[in-house]
């Protein structure tokens, strides 16, 4: 499975080109794109994120490798059968209020994509509902952590909670992508 970049790098690939947000967001964004069911092997998402983030315009050849390996990454960890899926969030070297930020922009970004390809919010199970009921409260967290442990464990808990809330609705809505090899049915 493809690994992403150092966050701080990416941050730095998107400042450089005057994409202003954080690396969770973009992350997000792909990820609720996938949740939802946009077409995995379609490059759909390219023209989505530039109008999101770039005002329509295509992105270069950098930009477009970095959003090619992170919309990689999170499809291969949405279909991992191991449930390796990982939100890309600021190291835990940095502050809890670093990673509480880079949750609430990771959440954000998740909303986003999902809304740009959800259009019928009726048809959802509940437990979807519940999932994008809950995201719209995590983004407006109390980002004021203490560098405490009882604050660390709680924060931790609320990502463990998103992970598995975002593998949950790409379970429910998520396309599969197609099966290069598919297995031959003996009669």
């Amino acid at each position: 499975m493809s690994t992403l970049p150092d966050y701080q790098q990416a941050q730095l690939l998107l400042e450089k080109n005057e994409i202003f947000v954080a690396p969770a967001e973009a992350h997000g964004v792909i990820s609720g794109l996938l949740a939802c069911g946009i077409n995995i092997e379609a490059d759909e998402y390219l023209g989505l994120l530039s109008d999101v983030f770039n005002d329509g315009l295509a992105f270069n050849k950098d930009l477009k490798a970095f959003f090619a390996d992170v919309y990689s990454q999170v499809v291969a960890s949405f279909s991992d059968e191991e449930f390796q899926f990982d939100l890309f969030l600021p190291s835990d070297d940095e502050t809890l209020i670093d990673l509480a930020n880079g949750l609430v922009s990771w959440v954000s970004g998740f909303m986003l994509g999902f809304g740009l390809k959800q259009k019928d919010y009726g048809k959802l199970s509940a437990d979807v509902k519940e999932v994008i009921s809950d995201f719209s409260e995590i983004t407006r967290l109390d980002t004021m952590f203490e560098e405490t442990e009882e604050d660390s464990q709680a924060l931790h808990e609320v990502i463990e909670y998103v992970r598995v809330s975002a593998l949950l609705c790409f379970a429910e809505l998520g396309k599969e992508p197609a099966d290069k090899n598919p297995k031959k049915t003996l009669h």
